[in-house]
């Protein structure tokens, strides 16, 4: 009973209205391991503060937000209540048990930078995510757009998170 109950509260502990706000990363690497911190220290779901997490969506740069946000109109407009994501960036999923995360080294040129995440499912090699991040000053380092595998294995093309935020499949 107390499981199921603390199953039906999670997606009200971790809305943005009761975290905290995403702390300034000044690196890629930080915001990256922020994030997946984060994400792995959240499967301990009994043990996890969720009132001091942060929103993943707030590791979004101001334009990526912006697509975001104009997605969700169009969702919301369409009596869809989910929005435009209903999956984690960070995890290509909506459930990350059992994942394994591995970065690249970030390669930087300025305030740009590119990180690829490879990620392993029970052991297994799964996906690999590669972020495009943009330095954006006192907000620090944020995720500018996500290139993400094609959604079935062998079918399709890898795909941007920001051409799909411009340009979404409705409900």
């Amino acid at each position: 009973m107390r499981k199921t109950l603390a199953l039906l509260l999670l997606p009200f502990l971790a809305t943005p209205a009761l975290a905290d706000p995403i702390p300034t990363f000044h690196s890629p690497e930080a915001l990256l391991d922020g994030v997946y911190g984060q994400i792995e220290a959240s499967l301990d779901w009994e043990n996890y503060d969720w009132e001091s997490s942060f929103s993943e969506h707030e590791a979004f740069s101001a334009r990526l937000t912006s697509l975001l946000e104009e997605a969700n109109e169009k969702f919301y407009a369409a009596g869809d209540e989910i929005g435009a994501l209903d999956f984690s960036v960070f995890s290509y999923s909506q459930d990350p048990g059992g994942m394994e995360f591995t970065f690249s080294d970030a390669k930087t040129k300025g305030d740009r930078s590119i990180i690829t995440v490879d990620i392993a499912l029970e052991g297994k090699a799964w996906h690999s995510l590669t972020f495009f991040l943009v330095d954006e000053g006192a907000a620090g380092w944020k995720v500018d757009d996500v290139l993400f595998p094609p959604f079935e294995e062998d079918a399709g093309e890898p795909w941007k998170l920001s051409e799909y935020l411009a340009d979404p499949d409705l409900p």
